[in-house]
């Protein structure tokens, strides 16, 4: 790409003093526009976007440089100068806050931070803001105006005090494209009212504090979770879902809800059977006189009140004497669903987010119903429903299958197992506790850095023992493979799964579920011989230098060619969060036509459990990728970068972060 700088065309601006401008929203609207369309260059932002500034010789030898000089490059920032954050607002804007401290002093100071954070979404907006060009708008623009001016000189003596000290040290030839750019502040004149009635594509919040566009990339999440998970049938009259999918209670419905329009129960569910960790399983008591209720219904009638029970989620009691008592309510719950299946009846099972909670219920309804053994269940709610399983549960799973199958297994002789039944303490230590009470796993840098850049030993996860019979390993040898954690990889297209090394790994999982092209971003699944279509990505690293952009072409062509043939294709690298991840947004960018931001949520709220978290590099590369598609970028780099933080800090404030 062009290594051109930005430039804002003279007459657009109006010099008023100072280096303090001035422009209209017209040519604001003009001057962001053309930025968005102006080239994203390819390395120059990089490493010092990582937080680089040369002056540590441990980031030095990691990014493999000898120096870091502030970039040559001019962006573009919005800041807003209103006192209420939520009112009035542009899009893409910042606080001064944000960005200067109370002496006027960028925020982005030379640290004696020594420390390599790929993933520094948080500091991406006050380090990118000494890059560019600064509107301001609002009540207090004309005040803030030269305290910017300020800022901006301060950091302009320190960018050529750097500049001398390396050329005296080094030579011109490391400082020939050093950068010398003079920021300009300018000051957007017009009332934002202008901004209301004629471009209101750029308006956030309007002049009442109304949002207008949404940026909230959490509530954008939820918004794609709760569409991923919504209810579907499972079996004949037993649904699966998320909690928004369960009828409110007439008690809570508001007067607006009472419009002839409204229908708070479209499937007609007569029962929602809600999973959460804190839920207590009914008693056999309980529901008999839930049965008593419906039975004194006409044909087709629903309740007046739907029958609400609650279940457990994760993490199922596995000592004998209360794993003895759970099994007993639980097969009575079991009858009471047949029963009520029989009677025509609709039964919703549902949790928060639709697949965690509510999978050892829905699985062992379908092995009770259906007669499918453990595995067999698992291929079937594939087939009508993305799930997870955590190992923990899967034990108890296997435990819940033997109880089912007893009967069946009392007239065989005992079979030997291959190893030693799995033990509380074994379960314990596979526990959720590094997970969120959102139940997904938020990893830190430190963590993805290690694990994706050494060299591959063992399994990324612990896993458990199942013990399985002679005859079960024949039957289904993926289940019972040491790689297979509780769940398969991620189905974010119906021809289309993101996991980590130890799902293309476990071969017969993979013809399970009928993928026959895999993906291998820097990590090699040794699959060569075993009857798959392979595209290895070596030597692509998450280290935060190494580039997707010049291997996208052979992925998509690569994936195409599976959808064409109507067969499905795995992309992995080793945890199954950063480099695959990043491929797999930059797929759905072109299959689908999203935007970044549409296809990063979408492939985010598909990898269920695990929380996807492409470095910086990467998150750079899908907006030029954006941008050479669509011709513009939809967000700004900083903005971009705020919301992922946002969003990633609203898991990491309800848990401790995964760090081992």
């Amino acid at each position: 790409m062009s290594t051109d700088l930005f430039e804002i065309p003279h007459n657009l601006l109006t010099l008023r003093a100072d280096n303090i401008f001035t422009c209209t929203a017209r040519n604001y609207f003009e001057i962001q526009e053309s930025y968005k369309r102006f080239p994203l260059p390819n390395d120059i932002l990089f490493p010092w976007l990582h937080g680089v500034d040369g002056r540590s010789n441990q980031q030095n030898l990691f990014f493999r440089v000898r120096r870091s000089l502030v970039p040559n490059y001019r962006g573009v920032l919005v800041v807003h100068c209103n006192p209420l954050i939520h009112s009035r607002r542009l899009t893409e804007s910042v606080t001064p806050l944000e960005i200067l401290d109370n002496e006027a002093h960028f925020l982005n100071k030379t640290t004696t931070d020594v420390t390599i954070n790929l993933r520094n979404f948080e500091n991406q907006v006050l380090r990118f803001a000494t890059l560019c060009d600064v509107f301001l708008y609002g009540e207090r623009a004309e005040e803030l105006a030269p305290l910017m001016v300020k800022a901006q000189d301060e950091f302009y003596q320190q960018r050529m005090e750097q500049i001398e000290q390396v050329a005296s040290a080094a030579g011109e030839r490391a400082v020939h494209n050093a950068n010398y750019i003079k920021y300009k502040t300018i000051i957007i004149q017009d009332e934002f009212s202008v901004f209301e009635e004629q471009f209101p594509q750029l308006v956030m919040y309007d002049s009442s504090g109304k949002a207008v566009k949404k940026t909230d990339f959490y509530e954008l999440e939820g918004a794609q979770m709760r569409e991923m998970s919504a209810a579907s049938e499972v079996t004949r009259h037993v649904w699966a879902g998320n909690t928004q999918d369960a009828p409110i209670s007439s008690n809570d419905i508001t007067y607006e809800n009472t419009a002839s329009t409204f229908d708070s129960n479209p499937h007609r569910f007569s029962i929602c059977i809600e999973c959460h960790d804190l839920g207590d399983i009914p008693t056999p008591s309980i529901l008999t006189l839930a049965r008593e209720t419906l039975n004194e219904l006409k044909q087709d009638h629903l309740p007046s009140e739907i029958i609400h029970l609650d279940m457990h989620g994760t993490g199922v009691p596995f000592e004998k004497k209360e794993f003895d008592s759970f099994y007993d309510c639980l097969y009575h719950l079991l009858i009471f669903m047949d029963d009520q299946v029989n009677r025509g009846r609709r039964i919703l099972i549902h949790c928060s987010d639709g697949y965690t909670e509510s999978s050892v219920l829905t699985l062992t309804w379908i092995m009770y119903h259906l007669k499918l053994r453990l595995p067999d269940a698992y291929l079937y709610l594939q087939e009508k429903r993305s799930f997870f399983v955590y190992a923990a549960d899967l034990a108890v799973l296997k435990k819940i299958e033997r109880l089912l199958f007893q009967e069946e297994e009392d007239h065989e002789p005992e079979p030997k197992r291959r190893k030693s039944e799995v033990g509380v303490d074994s379960l314990n230590s596979l526990r959720i506790g590094n997970t969120t009470e959102n139940n997904k796993v938020l990893h830190d840098d430190t963590y993805l850095n290690s694990i994706s850049n050494q060299i591959a030993s063992g399994h990324i996860y612990k896993q458990i023992q199942l013990s399985p019979t002679a005859n079960e390993l024949a039957h289904h040898p993926w289940f019972y493979s040491p790689r297979f954690e509780g769940s398969f990889p991620s189905r974010i297209l119906p021809f289309l799964y993101l996991g980590n090394l130890n799902h293309a790994t476990n071969p017969d999982m993979l013809k399970a579920l009928n993928i026959t092209h895999v993906v291998s971003v820097g990590e090699n699944a040794d699959l060569q011989t075993k009857g798959f279509e392979l595209l290895f990505l070596d030597n692509l690293y998450d280290d935060g230098i190494d580039a997707i952009r010049e291997r996208l072409d052979h992925v998509m062509k690569f994936v195409e060619n599976a959808r064409e043939k109507g067969e499905s294709c795995l992309i992995h690298c080793r945890v199954g969060v950063s480099r695959s991840a990043a491929v797999t947004i930059c797929y759905v960018m072109k299959y689908l036509r999203y935007t970044l931001v549409e296809a990063y949520l979408f492939v985010r709220a598909r990898r269920l459990n695990v929380i996807i978290q492409p470095n910086l590099k990467f998150v750079y590369e899908m907006l030029q990728l954006e941008q050479k598609e669509r011709g513009t970028i939809s967000i700004t780099w900083p903005i971009l970068c705020k919301e992922i933080h946002n969003l990633n800090m609203t898991y990491r404030e309800s848990s401790s972060i995964t760090s081992s």
